[in-house]
């Protein structure tokens, strides 16, 4: 297998314009501190003196440094806090080093060399958990994406007005309006990839400046919001990672959102503002689960691949005529008035209630979305607006305004595969939140570009039966993160590619095996070999397209 050249080391020609700025950043620091050193002592910096060097040599905003003490759980570390640009702030968090008396690690001190490069979740605003990243003893980074509800509220000294909405609005989503209606592009665009690209290069700038050497391996992990961002690094920089680690992301961004607010349009028009009892939702998930359950050669309370099951909510007792048609509409998802697929629906068996809480309202996830980058107005009523007749409009507009800034939909993953990266990407087949159908559609579109084969040379695809938006449970001891870094690391390091995880569901104790996508396990139950496939069935292939992408 061929070694990848570390980031920190590579031709400067060959990082992007951030990158060589932190590249010279990281050489006039490292010099720096090396010049003060006695003869034996460590390579680098302390942690209380990292800060107040970095600042020496870079123009942060602001920076600071400190050693956080271990506790009961984690091993102690250093912590950089900075504001490198604008209004992003990016934690960083070491290993302790020879400096420190960090001991037992496979790389220097208490660090194996890595660093963990960790996504957000929803519409960000915060820094978020690092502890895994502490307790495999990599590096680990982490970013707010440029806003938070302090700055949102902040006054813009330019226009006298708040910087966007108060709190950044509903669901976190209006950090991108200011309060006279104005997109802010530039926050949009960190969100989208700007200020990931500034953790991911400030981490390794930090580490090899408080090791004294450069990160041997370099690798992006994230779910949801992360997950996209992975993605997004994959698309723009996928030559300065190793590997991506991408669960249930958000990919799709201008597309899966809209589409998703189609449960709430079709019981609003359909049924009123009474909407449709949660109660009632559920009993046709549970009668579609159990017409649809052993399909698969085991009962088990699980639907193995939701798009094929065909199920009719007017065969459910206790629904009216126009509840049947409703739940039919959304299992089957948004299409334009020829009939062509717009979007995915939430999946047979999989609960409403977080795309439509209540039974008749519109998540605030989604809701946000139309409201403040969609329309740009935070008082929009999309009762008033939004039909299932003009719904392809909304969809088509919202499709074309970020097409080219935030889609997050682009296959040309060419930088990834030149390098020899690997990705390892999983999504719940009962997604309720980001409908697999986002997931579908993306794998299709690479297969389409790369073959089912070449695909499956650097992207490997687990979907988890009966789960939702979150990690799976796999069988082992450790926990399902850990689980799955340590198989990208496999792979990436030592070209172990993973071919299948065992599952086992926490309700019943039901264990099976599940393939990288498309094979299947050769029989149920937990153990069984893959059947390789070199093609995706056709009715599901055609089930992960849109018009969209038949043009």
């Amino acid at each position: 297998m061929t070694t990848r050249e570390p980031l920190a080391s590579r031709r400067p020609g060959r990082l992007r314009p951030a990158a060589r700025l932190v590249s010279a950043v990281t050489a006039t620091v490292t010099v720096s501190a090396l010049a003060v050193q006695p003869a034996g002592a460590a390579a680098g910096p302390g942690c209380a003196d990292l800060a107040r060097t970095v600042l020496a040599g870079s123009h942060v905003k602001s920076i600071s440094s400190e050693v956080v003490p271990a506790s009961a759980t984690l091993p102690a570390y250093c912590q950089v806090d900075l504001v490198p640009a604008r209004a992003v702030n990016v934690r960083v968090t070491l290993p302790l080093s020879t400096a420190d008396a960090g001991v037992g690690g496979t790389y220097t001190g208490a660090w194996n060399g890595r660093v963990l490069n960790a996504g957000g979740g929803g519409y960000a605003g915060d820094l978020g958990d690092l502890t895994v990243a502490v307790r495999r003893g990599e590096v680990g980074s982490v970013t707010d994406t440029g806003h938070s509800s302090a700055w949102c509220d902040a006054t813009d000294p330019r226009t006298g007005e708040a910087n966007a909405q108060p709190g950044c609005g509903e669901a976190g989503g209006g950090f991108v309006l200011s309060p006279s209606g104005r997109l802010n592009t530039r926050q949009v665009d960190d969100f989208i990839d700007r200020s990931l690209h500034e953790q991911t290069v400030w981490a390794f700038s930090l580490a090899k400046t408080y090791y004294g050497r450069a990160a041997r391996r370099n690798y992006w992990v994230g779910g949801s919001t992360g997950g996209r961002q992975g993605w997004e690094m994959a698309q723009k920089y996928g030559d300065e990672y190793d590997g991506f680690l991408l669960g249930y992301p958000a990919v799709n961004w201008n597309r899966f959102i809209i589409g998703e607010a189609w449960p709430a349009v079709v019981v609003d028009e359909l049924l009123g503002p009474g909407g449709l009892a949660p109660a009632k939702s559920d009993a046709a998930n549970a009668a579609a689960v159990a017409a649809c359950d052993p399909e698969d050669g085991v009962t088990d309370g699980v639907v193995a691949d939701p798009r094929r099951c065909t199920f009719d909510a007017r065969e459910v007792k206790g629904l009216t005529a126009a509840e049947a048609e409703a739940v039919d509409l959304i299992w089957d998802g948004p299409r334009d008035a020829h009939g062509n697929r717009l979007w995915g629906g939430i999946p047979r068996g999989t609960t409403f209630s977080v795309l439509l809480p209540g039974g008749n309202t519109m998540s605030p996830l989604i809701e946000t979305y139309v409201r403040n980058w969609l329309e740009q107005d935070p008082a929009y009523d999309w009762r008033k607006n939004l039909t299932m007749e003009n719904f392809p409009k909304f969809f088509e507009a919202s499709y074309r305004k970020f097409e080219k800034t935030a889609a997050t939909d682009s296959t040309d993953l060419s930088e990834v595969r030149k390098h020899n990266g690997r990705i390892l990407y999983y999504v719940g087949a009962e997604d309720p939140l980001i409908v697999p159908f986002t997931s579908y559609n993306y794998q299709q579109r690479l297969f389409g570009r790369y073959g089912v084969q070449g695909t499956r040379s650097f992207v490997r695809t687990f979907y988890f039966p009966g789960v939702g938006h979150t990690e799976p449970d796999l069988t082992g001891t450790t926990d399902a993160r850990s689980r799955l870094l340590d198989a990208l690391e496999a792979w990436t390091e030592h070209g172990s590619a993973p071919e299948s995880f065992g599952q086992r569901d926490p309700a019943t104790g039901t264990e099976r095996t599940i393939c990288a996508y498309p094979d299947t396990a050769a029989a149920p139950g937990a153990g069984a070999s893959c059947t390789t496939r070199t093609s995706v069935p056709s009715d599901l292939a055609t089930e992960s397209t849109t018009v969209s992408d038949r043009r």
